[in-house]
């Protein structure tokens, strides 16, 4: 049998492009396999920045969509289709036109949520096509408790899955040296606002000793930058596991409204890392205060608390072990990928 994503492939490769192309290489159990119908951004659009959307290009993608759907749909292993998007209105609204076009072929339709639902669904016009599109879909897969809650409330009786990221099995290690000295603080992931990067710049004001290292593409003014933030730009993969292998701790403070299971959190927790992070979508699911510190505040001196209370190593050392053991138990590629099948197996019946 075989699923049917709806899902961007790279380039650019993180987010659900990622994602895709991280099922692609995973080992599903029961024999199934995975098709792409790739719906990734054409024409000139920045594929983060919706802003930029052109309505022809947008038309052609959404036909050329529609189009290698029903090529894919002809295939008999073909059998559930899950369209992975973020909760924007525009998305759901292709995704709308996809559904009918599964229900044609008899095919079972899931709409995987790539976001933090209440987030993205802020209006009464995206709630209308919100509950549309969920009332066309025979599953909803979300990332995180707070998804959970809104679809409960919008749709009571919905059926559901809550399916986490995962992380290759390889790439989880278990750390066995923590420093005594609490010198390195890391962030992976764009260099912007929205991502908590103007937060981290103040906390580093507090701690001129330590460095702050943003590894991602700058897409912000960084003039006030103090100098122990280290902006190291866009990097490869082998960097950024090098980077994680070396550092003290990771910190996430984001406030992203299209955040819904941070990847790059995940990799920090697969490196053994203690994580300080914002209580933002799936991050306080993530840590639960076990493998870090979540702030139940979006303040300068919660930060600075926080680190203070991890300048301890064996304080490190145990949130460390704990966000390895995490990683292993619920995020490894094996875990969740059964979850998927498992999913797939109750929605065919």
């Amino acid at each position: 049998m075989k699923v049917v994503l709806l899902a961007p492939t790279p380039p650019p490769y993180g987010g659900i492009a990622g994602w895709t192309k991280r099922m692609l290489k995973a080992n599903l159990k029961h024999g199934w396999n995975v098709a792409v119908v790739d719906e990734k951004v054409t024409g000139n659009r920045d594929a983060y920045d919706g802003s930029k959307k052109n309505l022809v290009d947008e038309t052609k993608r959404c036909f050329r969509i529609w189009n290698d759907l029903r090529k894919a749909l002809k295939d008999k292993e073909a059998v559930v289709v899950q369209a992975c998007i973020p909760a924007g209105t525009t998305s759901m609204l292709r995704e709308i036109i996809s559904a009918m076009i599964v229900k044609i072929y008899k095919k079972k339709f899931v709409v995987h949520f790539r976001c933090t639902l209440p987030n993205m669904v802020k209006t009464k016009a995206a709630l209308k096509v919100f509950n549309t599109l969920v009332k066309l879909s025979d599953c909803v897969f979300v990332l995180n408790s707070a998804s959970v809650e809104f679809l409960k409330k919008s749709n009571p009786g919905k059926k559901y899955e809550l399916i986490p990221n995962f992380i290759e099995v390889d790439e989880i290690k278990n750390r066995n040296i923590y420093n005594e000295k609490f010198e390195k603080i890391t962030y992976v992931g764009g260099v912007i606002e929205e991502k908590g990067c103007d937060m981290i710049a103040s906390v580093a004001k507090k701690f001129p000793e330590k460095s702050f290292r943003l590894v991602g593409n700058v897409d912000m003014n960084t003039d006030d930058f103090p100098s122990n933030v280290v902006l190291l730009g866009e990097q490869s993969k082998a960097f950024v596991q090098k980077e994680l292998d070396e550092t003290d701790a990771f910190i996430f403070l984001t406030r992203f409204s299209g955040e819904g299971f941070s990847n790059a959190l995940a990799e920090a927790m697969s490196h053994s890392l203690p994580c300080i992070v914002s209580n933002w979508a799936a991050n306080a699911d993530m840590i639960e205060n076990k493998g870090g510190i979540v702030l139940e505040n979006y303040k300068v001196k919660d930060v600075v608390n926080a680190i203070n209370v991890m300048e301890d190593k064996e304080v490190r050392k145990k949130m460390g072990e704990w966000n390895y053991q995490k990683i292993l138990l619920a995020y490894s590629d094996s875990v969740v990928t059964n979850m998927y099948v498992d999913a797939y197996e109750k929605i065919i019946g």
